[in-house]
């Protein structure tokens, strides 16, 4: 199937009830605003030594920050997986089987288990990037193919997880490489055929992601239905 015919399931998908299947990612789409906006830089100029500072307010300032990074990493994670439970939602949509969704049906992770096998699927993933990062040209070569061969994790996860087949996350892994093989570079395209779209959230500070999160997410859908047939 032609990209211009994904991008039109894709499309299709989302015209009715518009409205409700957006609310599914509003948590995303806000959390790419505050982060896409401009944003105030601060600059702080020390003259003075810091060695007058006393041992006790150092102590409460490790605190504080070390309380942040706690949050920060536990707000990461949370968005990590209403993300997801609102693309398996999106999954059901383009598959016909759940036309008007409900907000609340982003949650649905926390209730039936899943959360915590997305939650290590994407820890697994992060891991092999960040080493691979470390490893210059021929970690990064590698990183660009396994993030392609795994660009379907989290449908296959979706689809094991429903099967009652779901074995670990190197399985889940596996299985979308498996099925990209000899489509890398068909799904690099297919992805680089959105790149205006990408501008668009940019230069919008995120404020396009109201259309744009909802019809890239459901493109990417389409593109997985059509290659599992």
């Amino acid at each position: 199937m032609s990209r211009w015919e994904l991008k039109n399931q894709a499309k299709g998908a989302l015209r009715d009830n518009f409205g409700s299947k957006m609310l599914l990612f509003i948590i995303p789409i806000i959390m790419g605003i505050l982060g896409g906006g401009n944003g105030m830089k601060q600059s702080m100029d020390y003259n003075g030594s810091f060695d007058n500072v006393p041992s006790s307010v150092w102590m409460a300032v490790s605190f504080a920050t070390l309380l942040i990074v706690i949050l920060m990493i536990v707000v990461a994670l949370f968005v990590s997986v209403v993300t997801v439970g609102a693309i398996f939602n999106y999954i059901k949509i383009f598959r016909g089987e759940r036309n008007n969704p409900q907000f609340k049906n982003v949650f649905g992770p926390f209730y039936d288990g899943s959360a915590g096998k997305i939650i290590l699927l994407n820890i697994v993933k992060g891991i092999i990037f960040v080493v691979l990062m470390f490893i210059p040209i021929i970690g990064w070569a590698v990183g660009i193919y396994l993030a392609l061969g795994w660009s379907q994790s989290t449908y296959v996860l979706f689809d094991q997880l429903e099967e009652d087949r779901y074995s670990g996350v190197m399985n889940v892994l596996s299985e979308s490489a498996t099925m990209m093989k000899g489509l890398r570079g068909d799904y690099f395209i297919f992805k680089f055929s959105f790149f205006w779209w990408y501008v668009l959230y940019r230069i919008s500070g995120g404020l396009a992601g109201f259309w744009t999160t909802p019809y890239l997410n459901m493109a990417s859908i389409a593109y997985y239905e059509n290659i599992g047939k």
